[in-house]
């Protein structure tokens, strides 16, 4: 089969899907919240001990070497831009103009007349999805991927300058509401499920009977920033866990996510058709299909959201979807059944991701 007659194949699959309603979820359906998952070994320690050696053979200067590449941070769909190594840690400054700092090393640490410094930045795994290897390595509360490392294998490999750097203060992110503003807790709650963002999800998956709520004890317990519950068709979050807006908003995209689940289980069972596991054991929903299936619906928005307007040029708007499949695979899949839903009818990458075709 061509490529051609295989996209066109997909789509035809996609549009058959979304004019079928799925069947309702069973009355006691609970989905899980949004919560870390286990952590297994990763199937890449050989293959990243093997490049790791070959850093600290090369010695590579890493420091003012600049990196480009697309950062993930607590597990948020990527952006695109570039880390500059230096002596006090690593800059990334986004395509959008936005900085973020991180430390090189932590602190410094000794055992047995030995002293260090704990390493920050790692390579976690190598993956050839594209076609070409993509690196992709832990920095702070997420991962950094790109398919040109230089320095950073070097600083992953931890050479003895490192150990030598002055102590660095690590930057400590503040959540989006204090734990403590039980009046603030519940505005940023109703806000982000009353305004045009929800608006645009509850077109898409429907607008939950219950009011939003809190999570309760056991849910914060648990470490869950949402939860969705169909059984009474609830939606609660925690603000107080978030570090910032889009962290709040891709948690209720998550959520609602769960609630296409819930209400049209074989609809999304048709879509999920030979898609592959995530790769990362440390990216949320890794191992569990319902988490993995939300998380490419979360990414799904996202990625239309972000190329809503038509300045991006479609060829980078096209990469960047490559590197939200390459962390999140399924994503592709939902990207091109939401962009069939009349609410994208407009969207500038309609016709390329409904059809094939670049809209004039």
């Amino acid at each position: 089969m061509s490529r051609r007659t295989d996209f066109g194949s997909r789509l035809l699959l996609l549009a058959t899907i979304a004019a079928v309603a799925g069947a309702s979820a069973p009355a006691d359906f609970r989905a899980a919240g949004y919560a870390p998952a286990a952590e297994p070994r990763s199937r890449d320690t050989l293959r990243v001990r093997m490049v790791e050696r070959a850093s600290r053979v090369g010695r590579t200067l890493a420091r003012g070497a600049v990196v480009h590449g697309y950062l993930s941070p607590r597990g948020l769909p990527p952006v695109k831009g570039r880390f500059t190594v230096t002596d006090s840690g690593l800059v990334f400054l986004s395509a959008d103009g936005s900085t973020a700092r991180f430390p090189l090393v932590g602190p410094l640490r000794g055992a047995i007349g030995r002293r260090w410094r704990a390493t920050t930045v790692s390579l976690a795994y190598i993956d050839d999805a594209n076609g070409r290897p993509a690196y992709v390595f832990r920095v702070d509360a997420g991962v950094f991927e790109t398919d040109v490392p230089g320095g950073l294998l070097e600083v992953a490999a931890h050479p003895l300058w490192l150990d030598s750097l002055a102590p660095v203060e690590w930057a400590t992110d503040r959540p989006l509401v204090s734990s403590a503003d039980t009046a603030a807790l519940w505005a940023t709650a109703r806000n982000i499920t009353a305004g045009t963002y929800a608006d645009s999800l509850y077109a898409l998956f429907g607008t939950p009977r219950a009011p939003v709520g809190l999570i309760g004890p056991r849910g914060r317990a648990a470490g869950r920033l949402g939860e969705y519950v169909g059984s009474r068709d609830s939606l609660a979050l925690d603000p107080a866990r978030m570090m910032g807006a889009s962290q709040l908003r891709h948690t209720l995209a998550h959520e609602l996510g769960h609630r296409w689940q819930a209400r049209a289980p074989g609809q999304v069972a048709a879509l999920w058709s030979g898609i592959a596991p995530i790769r990362d054991p440390k990216r949320y929903g890794y191992g569990s299909l319902s988490e993995h299936q939300a998380e490419a619906i979360a990414f799904a928005i996202n990625f239309l959201q972000t190329t809503a307007s038509r300045s991006e040029p479609v060829a980078s708007s096209i990469t960047l979807l490559d590197h939200y499949e390459l962390l999140v695979p399924g994503t592709r899949t939902m990207v091109r059944y939401l962009a069939l839903q009349p609410i994208y009818r407009g969207h500038p990458l309609a016709g390329l991701l409904t059809t094939g075709r670049v809209r004039e």
